[in-house]
């Protein structure tokens, strides 16, 4: 199956620094139950219905009129998709920016990237690469990671029971990739989503935090919960995952969980210096 794009966003403030171009692949092995794009878990194109655009004009045959129904998914050849990023170089090179390859997970798609990366690397484009973890690392270490100079890794549970039961894999592949790319040299930004009634917990932190110290991990960023996800799935004519919060965490909460975050860490700083 060719790797299908379902979003190029242009001009991101996030998603690396500087200004960026983000590119959304289609397809993850993971199926977290807060996703935020559930539309880029499944490889194939898929389509959306956004009944606030609907004007029941009775001509969805002959194709719609006011948006209502939407196709997730298009294919670009590595060379298309290039020249798509490459409109905005001036942008990249003024502000220091780049183009991240996000998804879904757009490590599912090494040879694709590969090709793309080449083209842009010709042109001293900056790229950057937001993964889940789950790839297949050879394969990678084989081809893309010299092309590639920032990582965004999402580090979600560190139990891998629970993970397996809120994404559908275990941790353990996603665990040895960060430390293999620990141990390659490659900058890394590890980040951890504060999900409510899932990652969110003093225990899964606290274990995150040991982890970070163990790996000699500087620093992380923390990726805020997006309810967005839900209305996606409904447009997708699927039910969402109970349980899911309707309603952003509150900031004084989500800074509550930094806060604790901060603190184990000094403590497992403290007790590794003192054994």
């Amino acid at each position: 199956m060719k790797p299908l794009v379902f979003d190029i966003a242009r001009a991101s403030g996030v998603d690396g620094p500087g200004i960026r171009t983000v590119v959304f692949l289609k397809g993850c092995p993971l199926r977290c139950q807060w996703c935020q794009n559930p539309e880029s878990q499944v490889p194939a194109a898929e389509n959306l219905f956004y009944a606030e655009n609907c004007i029941k004009c009775g001509c969805c045959d002959q194709g719609c009129y006011s948006l209502a129904r939407q196709t997730a998914g298009q294919y670009y050849p590595p060379t298309e998709l290039a020249r798509l990023i490459l409109r905005d170089k001036i942008v990249y090179q003024v502000s220091s920016g780049g183009v991240t390859f996000s998804g879904g997970e757009p490590l599912m798609f090494i040879d694709y990237l590969y090709e793309t990366a080449q083209i842009l690397k010709q042109e001293n484009i900056h790229i950057a690469v937001e993964t889940c973890g789950y790839f297949d690392f050879e394969l990678f270490e084989r081809t893309l990671l010299p092309l590639i100079d920032l990582f965004l890794f999402d580090i979600k549970l560190m139990d891998p029971i629970r993970h397996e039961i809120v994404t559908g894999k275990s941790n353990h592949l996603i665990i040895q990739n960060f430390k293999k790319l620990c141990a390659s040299g490659v900058k890394i930004i590890p980040r951890v989503p504060l999900i409510p009634g899932y990652t969110a917990s003093r225990e899964n932190l606290s274990q995150i935090a040991a982890f970070f110290v163990e790996q000699g991990v500087a620093d992380c960023a923390f990726l805020p919960y997006n309810p967005s996800g839900i209305s996606k799935w409904e447009r997708l004519g699927k039910q969402p995952p109970a349980n899911l919060s309707s309603v952003p965490m509150a900031l004084e909460d989500e800074q509550k969980w930094i806060a604790l975050f901060y603190r184990e860490r000094e403590t497992k700083k403290s007790n590794l210096l003192h054994i």
